[in-house]
């Protein structure tokens, strides 16, 4: 589908006459995992509840979204072609009328391209990626240092039925005409530049603040209070318009900070997410007394990268192979994420393309992704009346999320053998880690896929934490094995101590008449004396038993707390 033709001034790139320009889009990707049990749908209705998110649209293509204050929930009509190049879509027409306005049927066509991308390379049958559902934020503007306007962002987040969470914060439009330079410094690095100022709707804000102040003790909410208020009530008889194409919408200053950054923005609201799954619902107003949040739900380990898309540029060649060799310097430089000079002397950089055909090249590393497009790439477009250029960038954005799917699970497999207690949990993790590396294979649709996910799981980052998870493993598994070695031998030392005092009662008989005949405890039957032995017997050994056990439970109890 082809994103609403979007009359905005893109930003210009100074040009000359010696340098190539280059015009294009850029995607932020963060990844991480939500703790605890997760369930698609609640998620989607918790967050769509709120009015600082658009929709929800998962994966078997149920849609999320408010109509007149009340939250509904349909399964879209979907009907692919042959090709999977297109797809029908019907039953979306109520989301449209309930949510008029530019940046919603912005929203819903990357939803759908993307949803459309997921159906193409996927086979989601055999388990990867798992099932998911992406929430679209409502916009939000940003200005960074040295820029004088502001940029418009429609931030989504994709969360998975594992836990799994990713956010993706694309500028809505692009860049132009831009030299290397300025594609590194501006867009590569636009994560490491200063932001001045983020505007965003009053839910986002409200949101975004409560998140914030929740976090801090109970003392300092209290003693900042006024200061808290001042700010808030502040930023709120300041609205300022922002324009989106038609729609016009009234936004908030965010930011009363000296030192921000676009990770900063994806980790807040991240933590928005996390803090609205944990507690049911999308907080606005602040406790000021309130038990104090802790977010330790998101975090332990995070992913994050730029994906830059290349549409047009000068000397633009029809052929990949060719056009990659006329602009090494802009390759090169994207994926050091450097200014590297075609002159500059530098060791030998090996960058690998992830395209089969001649038409784009498609670059992977874990640090940074990169799409650079031949003339070939918009003939295509020209002729094709379905096929856009948001096709293909929904493509590359589904096979980097697959990627930080992949690296993520196994960053947190590795978290999950500490809450294995016997070798038989250790087995079943494994188990269930050969049946994600099963599904990676069953689950492409093409080959370009397989080598793009092989190319993956050979990046630097993702084989050190795989060595080191297979040797955690295995190293669990013997101290497990070890524990229960130790134990097994405590067990039949206890078995044979209890045995042996069992054989002993066989003897306790003739031991307790001559003792009950010292007593005066004698009765005129020898017969009834023999079982009143016995009876005795049997009683002392269970008493002694008894006793026995409980001693065994405190020496157990006494070493435990020792080694803890």
């Amino acid at each position: 589908m082809e994103a609403p033709n979007l009359e905005a001034e893109p930003k210009q790139g100074s040009k000359t006459t010696e340098e190539d320009n280059y015009s294009g889009e850029v995607n932020f990707l963060y990844s991480s995992k939500i703790n605890g049990s997760v369930d698609i749908a609640d998620i989607c209705e918790t967050l769509v509840t709120s009015e600082a998110f658009s929709f929800a649209l998962d994966s078997s293509g149920k849609i999320f979204f408010r109509e007149n204050g009340r939250l509904r929930i349909k399964l879209l009509s979907i009907e692919t072609t042959i090709s999977e190049q297109g797809m029908t879509i019907s039953g979306h027409d109520d989301f449209v009328s309930a949510n008029p306005g530019d940046s919603n049927i912005y929203s819903l066509s990357n939803a759908l391209n993307l949803l459309l991308s997921d159906k193409k390379l996927f086979n989601t049958a055999f388990g990867f990626p798992a099932e998911s559902a992406r929430i679209f934020m409502r916009p939000i503007a940003i200005k960074a240092e040295d820029n004088e306007e502001y940029e418009a962002f429609i931030p989504y987040i994709r969360i998975y039925s594992g836990g799994i969470i990713s956010i993706s914060m694309s500028s809505v439009f692009g860049f132009e005409g831009a030299t290397v330079r300025e594609v590194i410094g501006n867009e590569v690095n636009k994560s490491q530049r200063n932001i001045n100022s983020v505007l965003c709707e009053k839910e986002l804000y409200l949101a975004c603040t409560e998140c914030q102040i929740s976090q801090l003790t109970l003392q300092e909410r209290v003693s900042q209070r006024k200061a808290f208020e001042v700010t808030i009530e502040s930023a709120l008889n300041a609205p300022e318009e922002l324009k989106f194409l038609d729609e016009r919408l009234t936004t908030y200053e965010l930011v009363h900070t000296d030192q921000f950054t676009l990770t900063d923005i994806a980790r807040n609201l991240l933590s928005v997410v996390a803090k609205a799954v944990a507690s049911g619902s999308v907080k606005t107003s602040i406790n000021w007394i309130g038990r104090q949040y802790r977010d330790d739900s998101i975090g332990e380990y995070w992913n994050g990268k730029p994906i830059i898309y290349i549409r047009e540029h000068t000397r633009q060649q029809v052929s990949s192979i060719e056009n990659w060799a006329t602009h090494k310097c802009l390759v090169n430089s994207v994926m050091t994420r450097t200014y590297l000079p075609s002159n500059a002397a530098h060791a030998a950089l090996t960058h690998g393309d992830m395209r089969n055909f001649d038409d784009f090249n498609n670059f992977y590393s874990e640090a940074v992704s990169l799409v650079l497009s031949s003339a070939q790439v918009e003939s295509f477009i020209e002729q094709d009346k379905v096929y856009t250029f948001n096709n293909l960038t929904s493509d590359i954005q589904v096979l980097n999320e697959a990627s930080h799917f992949v690296r993520i699970y196994y960053s947190y497999a590795s978290l999950g053998l500490n809450t294995c207690k016997t070798a038989i949990d250790v087995a079943r993790l494994e188990l269930k880690i050969l049946m994600f590396e099963e599904s990676l294979i069953s689950a492409h649709k093409y080959g370009e896929i397989a080598e793009y996910l092989e190319e993956v799981k050979r990046g630097d980052h993702l084989t050190t934490v795989c060595k080191l998870l297979h040797k955690k493993i295995e190293t669990v598994r013997k101290a497990l094995e070890l524990d229960d070695k130790v134990m097994s031998e405590s067990y039949t030392r206890r078995i044979t101590i209890i045995f042996g005092i069992i054989a002993s009662a066989t003897l306790s008989p003739e031991l307790m008449q001559p003792l009950a005949k010292l007593y005066g405890i004698t009765f005129a039957n020898d017969q009834v004396d023999k079982l009143v032995g016995i009876g005795a017997s049997v009683v002392a050994v269970i008493g002694f038993l008894i006793l026995t056990h409980y001693i065994f439970r405190i020496f157990s109890f006494t070493i435990r707390k020792i080694k803890t």
